[in-house]
């Protein structure tokens, strides 16, 4: 700690010296002799932690030596000594934001690093309050109590910066014309209601109607004037005081209390206004943010912002009833997402992701990011988060491993009824509530046949294996034959299903959703369905799934049926009893079947790239 010691008696410094030498070796004290020289080291490029000054000084008082850190906003605790019978002084320094005093007397170096040191901790607790310096505009035509006012706030009150002016007028010039930058050049307004070239209530009216400043006015005035008085506090002023005998004494308090009620009454409107515009920024806002109290490792619910209704459909009340999170968190998902805690209690932060209900019953991706907050002796006091909703970005990605992963199966052979129970299986994992239906058109019989149906029950799907096409015939039969969607979201009381009542019953199944996916060629491949458990009309983001899915699906058919069909023509390519080749555009051979070689003779090394016509015989014509 490094302390600048102002003392003009040389031997107190140095017994101050010697006791901190001993009972403080980790205090280094620097001294001077005077106020002037004080203020030029503080002003220096060394850097002191503590001023330690006598009140009275050759060239001034230790209360200017305050006055001055104060006023330059110098980042330095205070602490002023004072005479045995100067306790009024001491006060006095303290009000002026003083950190700390001493008077000298009995032990007091014994008790100077105690009190250096709580010192500096007063300051750095109340930065913001001993940074302050008060700037006072006095109107007051009377010079007398001008000079006995820059006296008194002088000696006792160094912290305030005194500006007197004689006249109204110089005053309005001072003051700023509208409310914008009231506050940059002065904190109070001090006016002696009995002016000479202005009544006091016309300053006022004035000052707070047509120039809208809310800087906070003291009236002063003579004893008997209690009727204006209670006119200018109507119109807006702060407080008074009547010149009585004595009334300096009370004019600091005062000032400061005006002062600090007009600054928490401002901060009042701007966390009002701060409030509401937080509340506008989260009602337009994608996230939601929500605090937890951590009690022995539990979480309970203590805040969550108000646009979890507009966003999952839930109220504020209903989110921070015991036990709601853990109710709507996907069932698949909630036994990882609740292992992931731990992590939180052991990192101080977790960014997880899993499946939770919306209010309407259908399941969102959520981004949940979460930070531990400790008290300051390291356990757990609270949890912050936020949700988003990432339910589109995910849907992106789960339908590109959808299409990936179809291709994965086709390049390695899997059979169709895999590669169809792969593509259905990935639909219901990004929307659980849909129930996935693929048939398939047999191109022989002109009926739909069963592809895959991973989630329905085998009965349900036995009973519409080779399903007739036509107009009425569900969702899926009409579906393929209009070569169009076709979307029921009531079956129970729809004509097309009237027939297939009791199976939809048995099988709980009340929506069905049919888009027909076809080939290149715009014929009917098959039929990709949705159920429901209940009715329900589609959204929009629901069909555009739904076709994404069918349009894999058409790709997936169309691949596999390709490679099902090359098959056969290599089977009759290799079974054909006639010689058959096969060249490219120059024209070279590029293969040749099992009956070629018998009846030319030649095999697949002596052919392969060269030109068909090696097996002329010569005895043909060009026509031939």
């Amino acid at each position: 700690m490094r302390v600048l010691y102002i003392e003009d008696s040389t031997s107190d410094a140095d017994l101050a010296r010697r006791v901190l030498a001993q009972t403080a070796p980790d205090v280094e004290l620097e001294v001077v002799t005077t106020l002037t020289e004080g203020l030029t080291r503080l002003t220096s490029t060394d850097k002191f932690d503590v001023l330690l000054t006598d009140l009275s000084l050759p060239d001034g008082s230790g209360l200017e030596a305050l006055a001055g850190v104060r006023e330059q906003r110098l980042p330095i605790a205070v602490v002023i000594l004072t005479g045995s019978d100067d306790q009024d002084s001491a006060i006095a320094a303290l009000k002026a934001s003083a950190d700390d005093y001493l008077i000298k007397r009995d032990d007091y170096l014994q008790r100077l690093p105690h009190i250096l040191r709580s010192a500096l901790e007063h300051f750095h607790n109340n930065a913001e309050r001993n940074q302050r310096v008060l700037r006072v505009l006095y109107i007051e035509h009377n010079m007398f109590d001008i000079d006995l006012m820059h006296r008194h706030l002088a000696m006792h009150a160094p912290h305030m910066q005194l500006t007197a002016v004689t006249n109204v007028s110089e005053a309005f010039t001072l003051l700023p014309v509208d409310a914008i930058e009231q506050f940059t050049v002065f904190d109070v307004l001090l006016i002696n209601y009995h002016m000479s070239s202005m009544n006091g209530l016309d300053i006022i009216k004035l000052l707070r109607n047509e120039r809208k400043l809310d800087i906070p006015i003291v009236v002063v005035a003579d004893q008997g004037s209690e009727i204006a008085v209670a006119r200018a506090l109507y119109l807006g002023v702060d407080d008074y005081l009547f010149k009585h005998e004595g009334y300096l004494y009370e004019i600091t308090a005062i000032l400061e209390k005006v002062q600090q009620q007009a600054e928490l009454a401002r901060e009042r409107v701007r966390l009002k206004q701060t409030s509401l515009r937080l509340s506008h920024l989260l009602a337009a806002s994608p996230t939601i943010l929500y605090n937890l109290r951590v009690v022995e490792e539990t979480f309970q619910s203590v805040w969550v912002s108000e646009n979890i209704e507009r966003l999952l459909g839930y109220t504020q009340k209903e989110a921070l009833a015991e036990g709601w999170w853990s109710s709507h968190v996907h069932p698949d998902d909630l036994e990882a997402t609740l292992a992931r805690q731990s992590v939180l209690l052991a990192e101080g932060q977790l960014t997880h992701e899993y499946r939770f209900l919306h209010r309407n019953g259908q399941s969102v991706w959520i981004h949940d990011e979460i930070r531990l907050v400790r008290s300051t002796d390291g356990s757990p006091l609270e949890v912050v988060g936020a949700w988003l909703d990432i339910s589109e970005h995910k849907r992106t990605e789960l339908i590109r491993q959808a299409h990936q992963s179809a291709l994965d199966l086709i390049v390695a052979n899997q059979p169709l009824q895999v590669i169809l129970k792969d593509i259905a299986q990935r639909l219901e994992t990004i929307s659980p509530d849909m129930l996935v239906s693929i048939l398939l058109l047999d191109k022989l019989s002109g009926r739909l046949k069963h592809g895959e149906a991973p989630s329905l029950p085998s009965d349900y799907n036995a009973a519409i294996d080779q399903l007739m096409i036509g107009e009425g015939v569900g969702s899926c039969g009409t579906s393929a034959w209009r070569g169009e969607p076709v979307i029921v979201s009531d079956i129970d009381h729809h004509p097309f299903w009237q027939s297939y009542l009791e199976l939809t019953r048995k099988a709980n199944l009340h929506a069905c959703w049919t888009i027909p996916f076809k080939d290149e060629a715009d014929k009917v491949l098959g039929t990709f369905a949705i159920y429901h458990r209940t009715p329900r009309e589609p959204a929009p983001a629901d069909l555009t799934l739904i076709n994404e899915f069918a349009l894999i699906t058409a790709l997936a058919v169309q691949k596999v049926y390709a490679v099902e069909s090359l098959k056969q023509a290599a089977a009759v390519f290799e079974s054909t009893q006639e010689g058959i080749v096969i060249t490219d555009m120059e024209p070279r051979i590029v293969a040749i079947n099992r009956a070629y070689a018998e009846i030319t003779g030649y095999n697949e090394e002596q052919v392969l790239g060269k030109n068909p016509r090696i097996i002329q015989s010569g005895r043909h014509d060009q026509f031939f």
